[in-house]
């Protein structure tokens, strides 16, 4: 133990005496070390711990398949999931649907999330109340007391952790709530935002349509059961239900997701490669501080042969050497811990909101222990990794040489090679790094220049949401959004106003139908379709092309024939080259009446911008008016005063009226899920590729700059024989670009291998891209050569008498 704090203390004092370099060294291996221990505080919050529930392993996502290619799975109706419940492999069985409301009598009008649950959601994940109590048996039965259980968020940011709140009225759509309980704050379920929850009470449409989807159920499975029981029991009951509901379940089957799959399976991919690129940054970071070692080995070369001509064993030696690469490797550590705190907030920060909304433990991450043994042991692995070779190859000396040359430098050839090679590795990841970050950002590229099938500049969104108790009649929300309408159209730069119930590129719901007069399809081949509310002046507003029929306009009312506009890709489909407009469509609801195709509009982008252009169908909002409604607003006005502006007119007509989710049309697509599946990894890869390339630039500088300093005198004999300026600058130039090359060509191998792990993120572009890999390539000769350049420069105005002397 004394030898050990020997070699600490005296490895500490080495460092100190070169603090030029000990700072290089623990910069260089602290962005290594910071970007792993970051990146991986989020890995280990999504991937490897489980859910923030009892037992979350046993939890699964339940499904309905379907024969469908535009939609291959869907929620289950309220009936399914009756007879789903009958499934004897599961412990319990939980119901739950999305929603949102008013949240009035305190202050200005809030629009909160609040979704729906059965009875037992929360005993099937295992959560108790934090104050007071959850649902219990019977809190779901249609007409039961209405209670709410609050989040703690809406706790404390709403009621100011009110310790009297049980008890308390809640008016939510203009319906009195009881508060029931709060939650406590480590509860948080990933799959739906909310911020107080509502007992799922179904209506009596939702309890007797099969047809009627929407309802999502979880499960637990029973201690011993497996996953494959419960699957084989689940299709037993997904056969008899289509035996008996043949017309609306024809072709489904039932599909078991586990939980935490369900929540992270969209990040994931993302979060495995950039665990893959930091490793690169830490590989790039051991070889850069390794060649470091290397080089300044060189002049310790005496010191070391002086240890060993005293007595000291290679092994002694080494474990010096080591010793000091450990305290590098710490003291790097050490400032990568702190680059990870930050590393960690712009990591968050960088998400957008629908995906923390879908991921929201990631808001309170923190490095905890775990973290910190991992920074710890993998500063350690670190320190051996990229002091050992160097250590090893110092260790090994010709004493008589050593001491017999009075300090000159013996034995560079090997460690020039090792360097050399170290180089050309980090050229390697960085040409790794530089091909994944420009396919992703050509990728991200192509998709924010895809066609969405309208023009999304000058397009201010907002969504509004009606007071239910004083809009329960349909024909009062239309006069109301016709008179918004009109206050917004006077304001000063509106071109346009029209409504939607979702916006493009948001999933809404879906439907089945026939076309009357054509064959019926066999059950379970239908048609299915998105649909969408539209209001007089959306498509306008929007810059969606009318191609054949009419808009619909103020002859569409309630009374009125029910019309329906479909899209140029649903037409083409069902009619083929057959005039749409006039025909009918039916559909499989026991009420409903035929639509009269009206019109044909271009294709917009529904779903996803990543996604093929969906069916969709159209219908009128006085025909089918709603509480919920998303304003799109075309201006060429200040956005910041148009803003107030329709607030102010949407409180001068409603003051219980709730405005949300207010942004530019333009925003709406950069911020989408997919958009952000690509340009989270792209910038975060593109940040790396940099750090790496600038790795690279300092490893190729050091290692030819190390060169010429080694050929002084032979480039001096070489002058003096008559060598020109311009062949010294080749020969070093040559050095260089062996280096570059070699890296380069076991780097495009190893892209050309590990790119293809990139499909799922790429959109329109090739893993092979040879535009992308042209680039790289030239970056990197132009950075090599640069690199190269100012050694070799030097190299040129050697003074051959000096050079000579120099011996």
């Amino acid at each position: 133990m004394d030898t050990f704090w020997q070699d600490v203390k005296f490895g500490a004092r080495m460092l100190l005496k070169k603090p030029a370099f000990t700072v290089i060294a623990v910069l260089t291996l602290a962005l290594g070390i910071g970007a792993n221990t970051a990146i991986f505080t989020v890995v280990d919050a999504a991937l490897l711990r489980g859910l923030p529930y009892q037992s979350p392993q046993q939890l699964y996502h339940l499904w309905e398949t379907t024969p469908q290619q535009e939609y291959p799975q869907r929620e289950a109706s309220y009936p399914d999931f009756q007879d789903w419940q009958k499934n004897q492999a599961f412990e319990g069985m939980a119901a739950y649907t999305g929603g949102g409301g008013i949240l009035s009598g305190r202050g200005e009008p809030e629009m909160v999330f609040s979704p729906s649950a059965t009875a037992n959601f929360f005993s099937v994940l295992g959560v108790e109340a934090a104050k007071g109590r959850t649902f219990r048996p019977g809190d779901d039965i249609p007409g039961a007391e209405k209670v709410v259980v609050l989040t703690h968020g809406l706790w404390q940011r709403m009621f100011a952790s009110d310790a009297d709140i049980l008890g308390k009225p809640l008016t939510i759509n203009g319906t009195s709530y009881t508060v029931a309980g709060v939650l406590p704050a480590s509860f948080q379920f990933a799959l739906r935002p909310a911020d107080l929850w509502l007992p799922y009470q179904p209506n009596e449409r939702q309890l007797t349509r099969r047809f009627m989807h929407g309802t999502n159920v979880i499960a637990r499975l029973k201690p011993g059961t497996s996953v494959q029981q419960a699957q084989t029991e689940m299709g037993v009951i997904a056969s008899r239900i289509e035996r008996e509901f043949n017309d609306s379940h024809a072709g489904t089957a039932i599909k078991l997701v586990p939980l935490q799959e369900q929540v992270v399976g969209q990040v994931k991919p993302v979060l495995l490669l950039l665990s893959g690129a930091v490793g690169f940054v830490l590989l790039i970071a051991c070889a850069n501080v390794a060649s470091l070692l290397l080089t300044r080995s060189l002049s310790r070369q005496k010191e070391v042969a002086i240890r060993a001509a005293l007595g000291a064993s290679r092994w002694r030696v080494v474990r010096q050497l080591l010793t000091e690469s450990v305290l590098l490797s710490l003291a790097g550590g050490a400032a990568g811990l702190l680059m990870a705190y930050w590393g960690v907030d712009a990591l968050v920060a960088a998400l957008p909101e629908n995906q923390l909304n879908a991921m929201p433990f990631l808001k309170s991450l923190w490095i905890d222990g775990g973290i910190l043994a991992f920074t710890g042991g993998l500063s350690l692995l670190t320190g051996i990794v990229f002091g050992l070779v160097p250590a090893l190859q110092s260790s090994k000396l010709d004493l008589h040489d050593a001491l017999k040359e009075g300090g000159r430098i013996a034995g560079t050839t090997a460690r020039h090679r090792l360097s050399g090679a170290l180089v050309a590795t980090e050229i390697a990841l960085a040409v790794v790094l530089l091909v994944g970050g420009g396919l992703l950002m050509k990728s991200l590229l192509r998709l924010l220049q895809v066609d969405v099938g309208f023009n999304p500049q000058n397009v201010l969104t907002m969504t509004l949401s009606l007071p239910a108790n004083k809009y329960s009649d349909p024909s009062r929300r239309v006069i109301f959004h016709e008179q918004l309408k009109e206050r917004i159209l006077s304001l000063p730069g509106v071109r346009s106003v029209g409504t939607v119930d979702n916006l493009p590129l948001i999933a809404g719901n879906t439907t089945r139908f026939n076309v009357e007069g054509d064959p019926i399809p066999t059950p379970g081949q239908e048609i299915e379709a998105n649909f969408r509310v539209t209001s007089v002046g959306y498509f306008q507003a929007l810059g969606v092309p009318l191609i054949q029929g009419r808009l619909f306009d103020e002859r569409d009312t309630a009374g009125a024939p029910s019309v329906v506009i479909i899209n140029k890709s649903l037409a083409d489909r069902i009619f083929a080259g057959r005039d749409p407009i006039g025909r009918r469509l039916s559909y499989s609801a026991v009420d409903s009446t035929p639509d009269l195709i009206i019109g044909v509009i271009g294709d917009v982008k529904t779903t996803g911008l990543d996604d093929a252009i969906k069916p969709v169908l159209y219908y009128s909002y006085r025909q089918i008016a709603q509480l919920n409604a998303s304003l799109v607003i075309r201006t060429s006005a200040d956005l910041a005063a148009l803003v107030t502006a329709i607030r102010l007119e949407c409180r001068a007509l409603e003051p219980d009226l709730a405005l949300f989710n207010v942004r530019t049309m333009e925003a709406m697509i950069a911020g989408s899920p997919a958009a952000f599946m690509r340009r989270f990894p792209a910038f975060l890869i593109g940040i790396f590729a940099g750090v790496a390339l600038l790795l690279a630039s300092v490893g190729i500088y050091g290692v030819i700059s190390y060169s010429v300093n080694q050929q002084t005198h032979d480039i001096g004999v070489r002058m003096a024989l008559g060598a020109r300026a311009l062949d010294i600058l080749k020969m070093v130039l040559k050095q260089g670009f062996i280096l570059t090359l070699s890296g380069l060509v076991c780097g495009a191998l190893a892209a050309l291998a590990l790119t293809r792990f990139l499909g799922n993120l790429l959109f329109e572009v090739s893993a092979h891209d040879p535009g992308i890999f042209a680039l790289v390539f030239t970056t990197l000769i132009i950075v090599a050569f640069l690199a190269c350049y100012i050694p070799a420069r030097r190299a040129t105005r050697v003074d051959p008498m000096v050079a000579l002397r120099y011996e």
